[in-house]
């Protein structure tokens, strides 16, 4: 699958806000359609700590399960995302939509804060160079609208570079996450 699947529910927002699961999805889209062993495996995680979780996704709509059997063997559930990448529809129209979007931002946050500190053992990435792989920046600056269009098109070309995998051969990639915060500044209320 190579479209995008988009959320717009307050509800799949809310389900993907808890910890870990936004991570589950991810590595479903990675490595494609997947049993709960082998997520757990690609997680560092027991399967037995998955199984709550899968079920929320599978039940909004998130990962879809299929089953497959082999001969002799007891049929398995695999489970994929809709689409590739997910992308979400940021609806701020009401209190609970907006509630789910900056709960939602948060658990990303947090999750790229953990994935950064995990990354950071010497010899294990490139801190410099063309080849640089650990990145934290924060900057604050002025954009003309024109300039805003340009960084919008870099984040989608961006998007569309990090997230068309999953179902591929990944023998010669290295698994990459890639969370980005842009916000306009704004008096405090």
């Amino acid at each position: 699958m190579s479209n995008p699947y988009l959320v717009t529910s307050a509800k799949q927002l809310r389900v993907i806000a808890s910890p870990g699961r936004e991570e589950i999805f991810d590595m479903a889209a990675l490595i494609g359609p997947c049993s709960i062993t082998q997520l757990g495996n690609a997680l560092g995680r027991s399967r037995n700590s998955l199984y709550y979780h899968v079920r929320a996704l599978r039940d909004c709509g998130l990962l879809i399960e299929t089953r497959r059997s082999g001969e002799g063997k007891k049929t398995t559930a695999y489970y994929d995302p809709p689409g590739r990448p997910l992308a979400v529809h940021f609806d701020l129209s009401t209190n609970e939509r907006k509630r789910a979007v900056i709960a939602l931002a948060r658990a990303r946050i947090r999750s790229a804060a953990r994935g950064f500190e995990r990354a950071c053992r010497p010899g294990a990435v490139k801190v410099e160079g063309s080849h640089r792989d650990l990145w934290a920046t924060h900057l604050k600056g002025w954009l003309s609208k024109d300039e805003l269009k340009k960084v919008n098109e870099l984040f989608a070309r961006l998007i569309h570079l990090v997230g068309r995998s999953g179902g591929e051969s990944v023998h010669s990639k290295r698994g990459y996450e890639f969370t980005f915060v842009l916000a306009p500044i704004l008096p405090r209320k």
